[in-house]
């Protein structure tokens, strides 16, 4: 091939190779987009729905970036809008009809349940959210007593919107979080047993009242089959949390010294829980081990945690016991009345036992209400901080 061939060749080669850098056909500018930080499905009908979405206003923009939407909006971070349908993806078109930007789930961080719609069954609202190539799989998922979009509306002091509250909060991991793939996880699971956050965030009575500002996560909510079948408390929340082998941050008080109301407060630094099963002659059992790690943050009562290993012991017990009574309380609740295993025991019978497992798995639903579960607690005191006044012994000075 002679030389002007081949530079003409290459020349052509250069060429195609610049033509699918010539742009983006069905791109989208980031002005053009409506971002949802959060949404919440309420029942409105039979077969009908309200769907709420909290859209970020960016506050360069905020009087005019959302057309008549953002027109009251002044210096608000977020506007909440609203539209009823059969279901999300009928009423997210209704709400697109409103504005002039493209809705984007991109950034959604929270979905909200309502109790009704909750109970009525959530498969089918999860298989859209699942489906959908936008919205998140890390967002958190709630359920709300009352109504759902209430969430959304709530004044907002130290973020920018109540939808963030609740990802701080999930995030902090300070009680159950639950993500969108991990429910859908667990409502596709064999026991069908799932649990979400539960929330009863009232709106802030007076502007900047700071002290009436409530906690939005007031317990946990308990679904069999895809319906909310129960709901606990935040007491029995933390037993809960103990079995899942979920609790990452804790102050645990205990009173350790019988007749009086002095305690002792702990920091947790380490937490392990292992559930084991076994099957022996015919009875299906568990047996959880706990084991935890604490630092002593306060101490009320007369002993001297500091210098007196026998201190630490009754301390120790103390705090064993806490742990035992809540996981029992948690017990109770969520596998005698409830029936719902969301503790996974039915996962770890599968795993340890596959034949058992598969000859007995229709009938789980009577044998987990019946599981005897025996329960090993073990807290040990890693540092138990400085001596504290009470433990010094002064010496009186003589008098001049």
């Amino acid at each position: 091939m002679s030389a002007p061939t081949r530079h003409r060749g290459f020349l052509l080669a250069l060429v195609l190779s610049l033509l699918p850098l010539t742009g983006c056909w069905d791109r989208i500018e980031v002005n053009d987009v409506a971002l949802i930080t959060g949404a919440a499905i309420d029942k409105v009908g039979p077969n009908t729905i309200l769907l709420s979405v909290q859209i970020f206003v960016p506050r360069s923009s905020s009087n005019n970036a959302m057309g008549n939407q953002g027109a009251n909006v002044g210096n608000q971070a977020s506007i909440v809008t609203s539209a009823t349908g059969e279901n999300i993806a009928d009423a997210l078109s209704h709400i697109q009809e409103k504005l002039p930007r493209k809705l984007f789930w991109g950034h959604s961080e929270v979905f909200i349940f309502s109790e009704d719609i909750a109970k009525d069954g959530i498969r089918d609202e999860i298989d859209y959210l699942m489906r959908a190539p936008q919205p998140r799989e890390r967002a958190y998922m709630y359920v709300a007593k009352g109504k759902a979009r209430q969430m959304l509306t709530t004044q907002s002091f130290l973020e920018r919107n109540s939808a963030e509250i609740m990802r701080e909060i999930s995030k902090g991991k300070l009680s159950l979080s639950t993500t969108l793939a991990e429910l859908a996880r667990m409502l596709v699971d064999e026991t069908g047993a799932a649990a979400t956050p539960w929330i009863d965030m009232q709106p802030v009575s007076a502007p900047n009242n700071y002290d009436s500002m409530p906690s939005p996560v007031n317990g946990t909510a308990i679904f069999r089959d895809g319906k909310l079948v129960g709901v606990i408390d935040e007491f029995t929340t933390r037993g809960v949390l103990w079995i899942r082998n979920d609790i990452k941050q804790a102050v645990v008080t205990v009173n350790p010294e019988e007749n009086s109301l002095n305690s002792v407060s702990l920091r947790l630094i380490t937490s392990r829980t292992k559930i084991r099963p076994l099957i022996k002659n015919g009875t299906w059992s568990m047996d959880i081990q706990i084991r935890t790690e604490n630092n002593a943050l306060q101490n009320s009562t007369s002993l001297k945690i500091s210098a007196d290993p026998e201190a630490v012991k009754i301390i120790e017990t103390a705090m064993n016991k806490d742990i035992e009574d809540r996981v029992r309380i948690a017990l109770n609740k969520v596998q005698k009345e409830l029936k719902a295993d969301i503790f996974d025991f039915g996962g770890a019978f599968h795993r340890a036992y596959p034949k058992e497992w598969e000859q007995n798995k229709g009938n789980w639903e009577e044998i987990f209400p019946k599981l005897e579960v025996t329960i090993h607690p073990h807290a040990t005191i890693q540092r138990p901080g400085l001596t504290s006044i009470k433990e010094v012994e002064f010496e009186e000075k003589p008098r001049r």
